[in-house]
């Protein structure tokens, strides 16, 4: 799959999680996939009871977490299931794509302005 850098300079690509569609930026800075308050309720997913509490670093300072998991996470033909993520109302309407996503890939690499994502096990693509 090739994304082509976004004006901006960010990498956007349409995803659907649990079968909810949401345009998310993929950023390899960070460690793990984090979703907004709205996405999370609306793909409906429950929370998981934490052993500790979950404090993020971001850009603008630590924020409180809670964790999650993504049933079935789809980007064109490829699908991360059981992916684990963090939910916090401090990302607003913001949802990352991160490492923990693009771990689960063969390889990535941004080539120029296009990030290139090559899937282990690509899946028929799902039209919306």
């Amino acid at each position: 799959m090739r994304i082509k850098m976004s004006p901006n300079g960010h990498f956007m690509a349409n995803v659907r999680i649990n079968g909810v569609s949401r345009r998310m930026m993929i950023d390899s800075g960070a460690t793990v996939t984090a979703l907004s308050e709205g996405t999370a309720e609306a793909a409906k997913l429950a929370d998981e009871p934490d052993i500790v509490p979950v404090v993020l670093q971001t850009g603008n300072g630590m924020v409180r977490a809670r964790t999650a998991t993504v049933k079935t996470l789809r980007l064109g033909n490829i699908v991360a299931r059981d992916l684990k993520v963090v939910v916090s109302p401090s990302l607003g309407e913001m949802d990352l794509l991160g490492m923990n996503f693009l771990s689960k890939l063969k390889s990535w690499r941004v080539e120029g302005r296009t990030l290139v994502l090559v899937p282990n096990h690509p899946q028929p693509a799902v039209s919306d």
